[in-house]
Formats: C-alpha cells, sequence, structure tokens
C-alpha cells in the first residue's frame, strides 16, 4: 500500500473535483446560472451609452 504522501494529494483533488461538479449541478438545477447573458449584454450595452455621452462632451472619439 502506497504511503499517505502519495495517495493523499491524489484523494484531496478528487473530493475537491467531485466538490466543484456538484456545485455546478446544483447551480444549474436550481436556476443560478440562468440569465447570465442578459447582465453581460446590459453591461455591455451600459458601456456603450457612456463611450458615447464621453464623445458628445469632447466632441472627438475616444482612444481605444
Amino acid at each position: 500500500m502506497l504511503g499517505f504522501e502519495v495517495t493523499g494529494p491524489y484523494a484531496g483533488a478528487m473530493m475537491m473535483s467531485l466538490a466543484a461538479l456538484f456545485l455546478f449541478i446544483w447551480g444549474v438545477l436550481s436556476g443560478a446560472l440562468s440569465g447570465t447573458d442578459k447582465a453581460a449584454n446590459g453591461f455591455f450595452e451600459r458601456e456603450m451609452e457612456n463611450e458615447r455621452s464621453a464623445e458628445q462632451r469632447s466632441g472627438e472619439p475616444e482612444a481605444p
């Protein structure tokens, strides 16, 4: 039987991987991951509005 110093890290990594998998499944089934595109699109639209208003105030486009 291999010692704990060899098998311990593998067992810990396996338990963390399973925990991450279960959290992901829980998030999908509970609906925690729904509507993420809507939030991203809202952020993008606000940034574009801010950029347009900055261009109108200065009179020239900002450098990217």
